[in-house]
């Protein structure tokens, strides 16, 4: 049972309720009896003072079950009081109206509490389990399918960006040229840590030539031979195959004028344009350092640095033959054209 009263605090009058008489100790609800009462806090909302208390009560006499009985009506004694506390008007009273109730059931006499039995039996229970784990399994199917679906789309999506290369030079791919041809580069770094000869300068220049032709989209000889096949100058060796393991001889006529003349051609992209300026001088400039007659060899360190240089291009032209790259770029510049 809540009983809630308010105060009201208006201008220099507040009415003051006697709160001490709602206390569990003092009020009186027969036929029933007060077991327990708590006040809780205040709440104020000015101009009011909202107070409220519960009580916890037993119905004393055993004779109402199925008939009306009435929480009787309670006297709620206040009076008016001044801000400062100075005057007090004299007590008045509120009466609070009788509360009528119908006793339902009865509970024994040691029940702490009063609970319903839900009406939900053992086979609704597992009706409504069997229908959530059917609702479940289905969900995890539609996902499988639109997982399939979704990576179908995606196949078709990038064979329709994808760049289309001759037979013949199916087998090895641009990625894997350009890997080959950055790995040969490394390897003359490598060795050129000692000092720059014309041996070293020849076998930079066929890594060069295929990282040049891959910029350029010109295509590269490609010639599959056995495992104890000889490599001859100007060819570059690329293992391939997952069963069959053999090698692919791989070899491009790139100059340095091809590059130039190319530079200048409008729709290159910013990666392609940056890698045959780096490319196009290396090419001159291990040229003169390999097949040089009677001119000054390149300074050792200038060929380090255009080395270098080289590198960072085929690395960066390899980045960008990958297919989730050159897909993205594919996509973008179909945006753009709209």
């Amino acid at each position: 049972m809540v009983l809630t009263c308010a105060s009201l605090e208006a201008g220099q009058t507040i009415v003051v309720p006697n709160v001490s008489q709602l206390e569990g100790g003092a009020i009186q609800l027969t036929p029933f009896e007060v077991v327990s009462s708590t006040r809780r806090a205040d709440v104020v909302a000015v101009p009011w003072r909202y107070i409220q208390f519960e009580y916890g009560v037993r119905l004393l006499a055993d004779g109402f079950f199925g008939q009306d009985v009435s929480v009787p009506a309670l006297t709620v004694t206040y009076n008016f009081r001044t801000a400062d506390g100075a005057n007090t008007g004299r007590d008045q009273s509120y009466v609070l109206p009788a509360l009528g109730m119908r006793v339902l059931s009865l509970v024994p006499r040691g029940a702490t509490d009063i609970r319903d039995t839900s009406a939900m039996t053992f086979g609704d229970i597992e009706s409504a389990r069997f229908r959530g784990t059917l609702a479940r399994v289905t969900s995890w199917i539609a996902t499988a399918f639109a997982l399939l679906l979704a990576v179908l789309a995606l196949l078709r999506a990038s064979q329709r960006f994808r760049k289309r290369v001759p037979e013949a030079e199916r087998l090895v791919g641009e990625v894997a040229r350009l890997g080959a041809a950055a790995a040969v580069l490394r390897d003359v770094r490598k060795d050129a840590s000692g000092g720059w000869s014309p041996e070293l300068a020849r076998r930079a220049l066929p890594a060069l030539r295929l990282a040049g032709a891959s910029a350029l989209g010109r295509p590269v000889a490609q010639q599959r031979v056995g495992r104890d096949a000889d490599v001859r100058e100007g060819q570059i060796a690329v293992r391939n195959g997952w069963l069959r393991r053999g090698r692919t001889l791989l070899s491009a006529s790139t100059t340095g004028a091809n590059i130039d003349a190319a530079a200048s051609q409008k729709g290159l992209s910013g990666r392609v344009r940056a890698a045959l300026a780096a490319l196009g001088p290396a090419l001159e400039a291990f040229s003169v350092a390999a097949y040089g007659r009677g001119a000054a060899p390149p300074d050792g360190a200038e060929l380090s640095s255009t080395l270098d240089r080289s590198l960072d291009a085929v690395k960066s032209l390899r980045i960008g033959a990958l297919w989730p790259v050159r897909t993205l770029s594919a996509v973008a510049r179909t945006f753009s054209s709209y």
